[in-house]
């Protein structure tokens, strides 16, 4: 009995200093049975085992991954997928086999070891945007996603687009697969499968929303400041307009992807056809809308510089104000004029510009003793869609009146100052009206400038001496809002536009062109005398259509060609009036009268060889 004891103390003697010989020579060691990919670190020095890392990474990283898809094969390589390893964390998470903070743990660890197996992962990363683009460009040509109902807008007005089921890879089962061959550095290829992509919101789920784009795109909603006004109706109403399925986003779900979250589409959480189709303004769509706005509205403080030779202002700064839109109060002003939860029952829905203003320092009548010293009126067009041609005749025009001081008692004249229209004078060929047809001629598009003349001397009080509408109604001229009759046409030297300036004091006539926004503005400057001006809209009747197109053979043309050279245009009757108080006292009543000919629209037909 004694000999089997002392047997036993003796074998248990030297298991402890075996043991206590492994735990030594483990110390600089990887513990036996650790895997780093498919490669025993086991026993491997520090360094080696680093070394050993190193190059598995650097290796594996060379290598193409393959994704088998049906037939087709896709290889990429995983900086490809964004992914990248981090070698010196890689060495730690083999080490940190060896270490524990715990005695008894790491004895555990350390005995565990000599009998199991333990798979040591890779440690790496996924860039979410190089991720994000393999899925769409390689992945995404293989799949079908589906199609919600939704609302589009065409030439019939607002309608559901059909919905559509489809198919796509099952990107959760891929990102598991492929979680799993990073870890281990393994090419083992990944097959990926498809699954059945359902729709969200079904056509019926899109007829509420139907209903309310319906009933929106029924007004219009109208910004106003000063002279400028921008209508947003139809097309430009529902263009700041978003779809998205009631729940959007609770369909996603989070894996993890070695240290990096990765969200994805889960189909199975997709309520197939039982969504509703949600219909909201576009914030970021109106956050553009208003910065476009802000860049005809937002203006410098400008103090006052006058310079005058003979009869002109050679250098004329009025003092301007500095105006700058507040785009946070006309945001909440929009959001909550244009509910879509309710929506209301105007018409026309009408928003004043919120606009802070900061006054100029040097006022006009600190520079100049001839009593321009304040903004009698303003008049503005536009001319989008001009030809090169048009613009330069209409910038041309505009300097040649830019700077007319018209002392008191005199009569502005639009011809005396322009003169002869004609190419000596630097205008170009663009359309002009002319023996009943428009026709390329040398000035086309002055009148745009003599319009807005008439247009400034309206709104400035000063009485009308000469003015003539023109032969048709000629788009330009009822840009952004426009009604027919406030044009004036001039045809040098028989047809000419004048207007009076019947104050104490001088008047100044300035005119700036805006390219950028096809804008052309005129400002009359003077003192006074407390006018007040009022016009009424202009009553449009006797409209007419246009007469048949008519076509004419043209040999200079090749046979079967056909070249509009005339547009039509509805004829129409336009009569407004203007009253010009003075105090209570009626000084001005005008009766402006409009006879628009119905004009037919012209093609040429070539004969030619």
């Amino acid at each position: 009995m004694k000999h089997a004891v002392k047997t036993l103390a003796i074998s248990f003697l030297i298991l402890v200093v075996l043991y206590f010989a492994y735990g030594i020579f483990f110390l600089e060691r990887v513990l036996p049975n650790t895997y780093f990919a498919s490669i025993n670190l086991g026993g491997k020095k520090i360094d080696e085992a680093r070394e050993i890392i190193d190059k598995s990474i650097d290796s594996y990283t060379q290598s193409d991954l393959t994704f088998v898809l049906g037939k087709q094969q896709i290889l990429v390589k995983p900086t490809g997928l964004g992914v990248e390893f981090d070698k010196e964390m890689s060495v730690k998470s083999v080490l940190s086999n060896n270490e524990s903070s715990n005695f008894i743990k790491e004895q555990i660890k350390k005995t565990k070891a000599l009998f199991f197996k333990e798979q040591i992962q890779s440690y790496y990363t996924v860039d979410n945007e190089e991720f994000d683009e393999f899925l769409d460009s390689v992945i995404g040509k293989f799949e079908r996603p589906a199609t919600n109902a939704s609302i589009t807008f065409s030439t019939g007005g607002p309608q559901v687009s059909a919905s559509r089921d489809g198919v796509v890879v099952d990107k959760i089962k891929f990102i598991d697969d492929l979680d799993s061959r990073l870890d281990v550095l393994s090419t083992f290829p990944i097959s990926l499968n498809f699954v059945q992509d359902q729709a969200a919101v079904s056509d019926l789920g899109a007829e509420k929303a139907l209903e309310k784009v319906r009933s929106l795109s029924n007004q219009t909603v109208v910004f106003n400041y000063k002279y400028d006004s921008w209508r947003f109706s139809n097309q430009k109403l529902f263009d700041l307009l978003k779809f998205e399925p009631e729940g959007f986003g609770d369909d996603l779900i989070q894996l993890q992807l070695g240290q990096s979250p990765i969200l994805v589409k889960d189909i199975k959480k997709t309520a197939a056809g039982k969504a509703q189709l949600l219909v909201t303004l576009d914030e970021e769509k109106v956050d553009k809308l208003i910065e476009d706005i802000s860049v005809s509205v937002n203006q410098p403080t400008v103090d006052a510089t006058l310079e005058v030779s003979g009869n002109k202002v050679t250098r004329f700064i009025p003092a301007q104000d500095g105006q700058v839109l507040d785009a946070a109060v006309l945001k909440k002003l929009l959001l909550d004029k244009i509910s879509i939860e309710s929506i209301s029952q105007d018409k026309v829905i009408s928003i004043d510009l919120p606009v802070k203003v900061t006054k100029a320092k040097i006022a006009n009548q600190e520079v100049n003793n001839l009593g321009i010293v304040e903004l009698l009126g303003t008049g503005v067009s536009y001319f989008a869609g001009s030809i090169a041609n048009r613009i330069h005749n209409i910038v041309l025009g505009a300097s040649l009146i830019n700077g007319t001081i018209v002392a008191p008692g005199e009569v502005f004249s639009f011809n005396a100052l322009v003169g002869p229209v004609s190419a000596e004078q630097g205008f170009k060929q663009a359309y002009v009206i002319q023996k009943g047809r428009t026709v390329l001629d040398d000035g086309g598009g002055i009148c745009q400038v003599s319009t807005t003349v008439f247009r400034a001397a309206l709104n400035s009080g000063l009485p009308i001496v000469k003015r003539t509408a023109h032969a048709y109604r000629v788009s330009y001229y009822e840009q952004r809002g426009f009604k027919p009759g406030f044009d004036a046409t001039i045809f040098s030297p028989s047809v000419d536009l004048q207007f009076k300036n019947d104050t104490s004091r001088h008047i100044l006539v300035q005119a700036k062109v805006d390219k950028a926004n096809a804008r052309l503005q005129v400002d009359i400057y003077g003192t006074s005398d407390g006018r007040r001006v009022e016009i009424s809209e202009p009553v449009v009747s006797n409209v007419t259509p246009p007469p048949e197109p008519k076509y004419e053979e043209d040999a200079t043309l090749a046979k079967g060609t056909v070249k509009q050279v005339d547009f039509a245009a509805h004829g129409a009757t336009s009569i407004f009036t203007r009253k010009v108080y003075r105090g209570s006292e009626l000084i001005i009543n005008d009766t402006i009268r409009s006879n628009f000919r119905p004009w037919q629209a012209v093609y040429l037909v070539g004969t030619g060889g």
